[in-house]
């Protein structure tokens, strides 16, 4: 292993500040779910002291958000994000992947696959799924109980046309930039995307869509699937390398935080150098698209002020991950009645599987965030990530909070770009 990696569980000196942050710990109040747990965990394991055949043994490193609060409040900037990553690496090695993760991966390697499946769920999405349109955003409601998603769960409704094909036309031809949807809005929320691309063409700015884009990895990068994660990132690296684009813009956070970040270590610990070399390159062309707007363009002068109600929810991997907190806020107080709520960069619990896995506690991290949305006043929980947007969702839904509507920081630009009043 690179001597990089390992420095960063040695830089712990197991002081428990990562305690009174992690969103886990709070809700299970048990050493091994927090930051200087998992490190003690992953030394036992490379002495060869810890047994990980024990279930509860594996549960314990599995059972984190990487939201990376920790490492946010480490005083030695110990990186416990990679040590878990690491960890469950060497768990997978000795004793393999779940079920429905093996399929995951299958099908995050093979677009042509992905299409079909998601396709064929369409297809038969009134035989599993039913309308729910009076949640804070329109959604699906599971009709079944499965082995991953239990009966009344709610889930984003799937796109007819994804976003990489509404887009096909823009694949070969130059643009200024190159958008990286990832999976949710290419399948899900493919109106968050479009609404970028609104504002792009009312700027007049160039863009393209590569169509051989895979997923960025993340999904199985965080399983501690590293050998896959390799594979869909050297597919990426390749394609964008090639790319003649001033900026490559990864619409979501979780996968802008990946190929920037995750990549690098990802070969530095399998010691890849030149796919290191090449992922450090690709990384200084990734940008958020309101990080993008906001350095680059005049829009937010542009914006009218529109009679809405607005608080915002800091996603970990835009926030933590990318050092993007004061931009989204900017153009939300422009173009709405911006109210700041309590913790607004506490993790909302989704995590990707997190939630399937440990879905008790993935809800019970959602709920501690409601009390501050309600308190805020707002009509328009409005936050720049499609996995919060689903988890934040849903828990107002529970919480009958039905009435405030959960919108991307995305499309609220568009709308002020349309139009509004200038009061306020």
């Amino acid at each position: 292993m690179d001597s990089r990696l390992k420095e960063t569980w040695e830089s712990c000196v197991k002081c428990g500040i990562c305690r009174s942050v992690c969103p886990v710990f709070k809700e299970e109040k048990s050493e091994p779910y927090v930051a200087r747990g998992h490190i003690t965990l992953l030394s036992e394991l490379v002495s060869g002291n810890v047994d990980f055949s024990e279930y509860e043994a594996k549960d314990y490193l599995y059972k984190c958000l990487l939201c990376t609060t920790c490492v946010e409040a480490c005083p030695n900037n110990s990186e416990t994000d990679t040590i878990v990553e690491i960890a469950r690496h060497e768990v997978i090695k000795h004793h393999g992947l779940p079920l429905y993760k093996k399929i995951m991966a299958i099908l995050l390697k093979d677009r042509a696959l992905m299409d079909f499946a998601f396709r064929n769920a369409t297809l038969f999405s009134s035989f599993l799924f039913k309308r729910n349109d009076d949640s804070s955003r329109a959604s699906l409601k599971t009709k079944f109980e499965t082995p991953i998603m239990e009966k009344g769960r709610l889930i984003p409704k799937l796109t007819k046309k994804t976003f990489l094909q509404k887009y096909k036309d823009y694949s070969d031809n130059y643009g200024y930039l190159s958008l990286f949807p990832g999976c949710l809005i290419n399948y899900t929320y493919t109106e968050i995307g479009d609404a970028f691309v609104n504002i792009l063409k009312k700027l007049d700015i160039s863009f393209r869509v590569p169509q051989k884009q895979l997923c960025c990895g993340a999904p199985v990068y965080f399983a501690g699937n590293f050998e896959d994660a390799a594979i869909l990132a050297r597919k990426n690296i390749d394609l964008f390398s090639r790319v003649n684009s001033r900026y490559i813009i990864v619409m979501e956070p979780t996968c802008a935080s990946m190929i920037k970040n995750d990549y690098p270590k990802l070969f530095m610990y399998l010691e890849d150098k030149e796919y290191e070399k090449k992922a450090r390159d690709l990384a200084k062309k990734v940008l958020d698209p309101v990080k993008f707007l906001y350095d680059n363009t005049d829009i937010l002068d542009r914006l009218k002020h529109l009679d809405m109600k607005t608080t915002y929810h800091d996603p970990c991997h835009l926030k933590r991950a990318q050092n993007i907190k004061d931009e989204p806020r900017a153009f939300i107080k422009k173009a709405s009645n911006f109210t700041e709520m309590k913790e607004a960069d506490r993790c909302c619990g989704n995590g990707g599987t997190f939630s399937i896995d440990y879905r008790e506690t993935s809800l019970k991290i959602a709920s501690r965030k409601v009390e501050h949305i309600e308190n805020s006043k707002a009509d328009y929980l409005v936050t720049g990530c499609s996995a919060c947007i689903m988890q934040l969702s849903e828990i107002l839904h529970r919480h009958e909070d039905d009435h405030i509507k959960t919108i991307h920081t995305l499309e609220l630009i568009d709308m002020a770009l349309d139009g509004g009043n200038n009061e306020g």
